[in-house]
């Protein structure tokens, strides 16, 4: 192919060959706009599975402790075992006065759950507003009904 030759096709009218980042320009009205967004919706509604609400989950509340006291701020995350055979969804539960719960919705399956637990003072500090750790994160096993249950964790001091 020579310098010379031209390199678009000989079916291309020449006023596009000038300006083809022109072609389309018009795609960023305010309808073309609305026209993406809306595609963007129905795409990602079809992700999520439009009307597909997924297995039941059930409410885990409880308490936390640590040396017999109530842990003032922390998590609890509920990550299935599988090891034990538990493919389900896992979940969060954020610690408050020493009693947490999993939001409506997105509790657990039942079964075999390993455990995730940290505790903080709630004294902020610098820019933490949750404090200062109270111990290591605890990590324990548990088996779950498929119910809502109470689950109660005491932390056991560090060295036990």
């Amino acid at each position: 192919m020579s310098l010379t030759s031209d390199p678009f096709p000989c079916d291309v009218p020449a006023r596009r060959r000038a300006f083809p980042a022109t072609r389309g320009a018009n795609r960023w009205s305010s309808r073309g706009r609305w026209r993406q967004a809306a595609l963007g919706l129905a795409f990602v509604l079809c992700l999520v599975g439009c009307g597909s609400e997924g297995p039941d989950r059930y409410k885990v509340t409880g308490t936390v402790t640590y040396n017999g006291q109530p842990v003032p701020v922390g998590e609890v995350v509920f990550e299935p075992d599988a090891s034990q055979g538990n493919s389900g969804p896992g979940s969060v539960a954020q610690i408050k006065d020493g009693k947490y719960q999993t939001e409506p919705g997105m509790g657990v399956m039942g079964g075999a759950y390993i455990v995730r637990i940290v505790g903080f003072d709630g004294v902020p500090v610098g820019d933490s507003t949750a404090g200062t750790g109270l111990f290591p994160p605890y990590e324990t096993t548990v088996n779950l009904p498929e119910e809502g249950v109470t689950q109660d964790f005491e932390v056991p001091a560090q060295g036990q």
